[in-house]
């Protein structure tokens, strides 16, 4: 039996403070990154920008829907989203359908409208994962018969999506599934030897491409090749390096003026080091910590077991996706292409970011004040239909 929302609703305050300052900060960040490629590009210094508020409108649409629905009924729903989500993942590979940009059919669009489905699929397999954890939670100790039949069906999902190529997702997500099979129950054992498992295949699956071990070696020396496939994080490095305690100064930055590839996409985070200086980018590791801290506060203290791992899920896709993100632009990990949450420009990949934290602030409405547990909270009253 699912909990009962309370009438006295309560949505977490500091997941909701900072959402809204990391949407206002790469509000700002887009519109002073990306100006200067939108207009050789488009014509238009404000082409992303123009864009990206609408991105914005669409995903508060989708919060809103977050907020609403209750959570539990994502559950009931879980097979029937996983059914859509196969199909979208086979027509976006249809070369008459899937849109292909830089070697990659990963977009699937309609006039000027797009859509990612390997964003979505991030929703939709954390939904079916917690729900499958409730529903197998006895079984979860077997390595053949709990833990194996997801592994199944999140590899054909994953396999779909390694098609288009898109590696770095693909890395993301079974992160995500093998940490909350830790935390439904898998035994660390199973959990260490799939983890490992998963490694074999992506080494394998990165010495099959040439692309590939050309990334990896930039990764290890960016130096030996400056010109090809060192060039992005050298010039990183140069965003980063000459941005000081304080930066140049917003809108000052050199590297966006077509020396840093992605900069307004997968690297913004450079031109925010660049532009406003170590100091800001600790506020900003600041916003996401406490982003990351309530969404995990939040599972902790969930009514229920799917409510616990839903918003375990969420927490964790979004968490990997920031630090996956932070890493590869100051040079701890080879370059991959995954925006930074609700900073980077992308229009799937924010709505994705914000229907996540709608997901997180329903579950946290359904704690109880009178229980201790939600000290922090925006509320509001609502008051309860008479029964008949």
């Amino acid at each position: 039996m699912s909990p009962q929302k309370n009438t006295h609703y309560r949505y977490d305050l500091p997941l909701i403070g900072a959402t809204l300052f990391l949407l206002s900060w790469g509000t700002v960040m887009i519109y002073s990154t990306g100006g200067v490629y939108a207009d050789i590009q488009h014509n238009d210094g404000q082409y992303f920008l123009y864009r990206h508020l609408m991105h914005i409108l669409v995903g508060l649409a989708v919060m809103g829907v977050a907020l609403v629905v209750d959570y539990h009924k994502w559950q009931q729903l879980s097979i029937w989203l996983m059914l859509g989500m196969l199909v979208l993942l086979i027509i976006v590979l249809i070369p008459e359908l899937g849109h292909e940009v830089k070697g990659g059919r990963r977009w699937l669009r309609v006039g000027s409208l797009s859509l990612q489905p390997a964003e979505l699929l991030k929703v939709v397999l954390i939904i079916y994962v917690a729900s499958y954890l409730e529903r197998k939670q006895e079984m979860l100790a077997f390595f053949f018969r709990g833990l194996t039949p997801n592994f199944v069906v999140t590899g054909i999902y994953l396999f779909l999506v390694l098609l288009q190529p898109d590696f770095g997702t693909v890395v993301l997500i079974a992160t995500t599934v093998l940490l909350m099979l830790y935390v439904g129950g898998g035994r660390p054992i199973h959990i260490a030897t799939s983890l490992l498992g998963v490694g074999v295949i992506a080494g394998l699956l990165i010495a099959s491409h040439t692309y590939r071990v050309q990334r990896m070696l930039a990764f290890l020396n960016p130096w030996d090749d400056p010109q090809n496939s060192g060039f992005q994080i050298i010039q990183s490095f140069i965003a980063l390096g000459t941005g000081g305690w304080l930066g140049k100064g917003l809108g000052e930055s050199l590297q966006k003026r077509l020396f840093l590839p992605d900069a307004h996409t997968d690297f913004i985070f450079a031109i925010i080091g660049e532009e406003l200086g170590f100091l800001w980018v600790c506020v900003l590791i600041i916003l996401f910590a406490v982003f990351i801290w309530r969404g995990y506060w939040i599972a902790w203290n969930a009514q229920d077991a799917f409510g616990k791992y839903l918003a375990f899920g969420a927490t964790t896709i979004l968490s990997l996706q920031i630090i996956l993100n932070l890493f590869v632009v100051i040079g701890l990990l080879p370059t991959k292409g995954l925006p930074l949450p609700f900073i980077s420009y992308g229009g799937t990949s924010l709505v994705v970011a914000m229907f996540l934290t709608g997901l997180l602030l329903n579950i946290s409405s359904f704690l109880h004040p009178t229980d201790g547990k939600q000290e922090n909270g925006l509320s509001f009253t609502v008051k309860p239909e008479s029964n008949v």
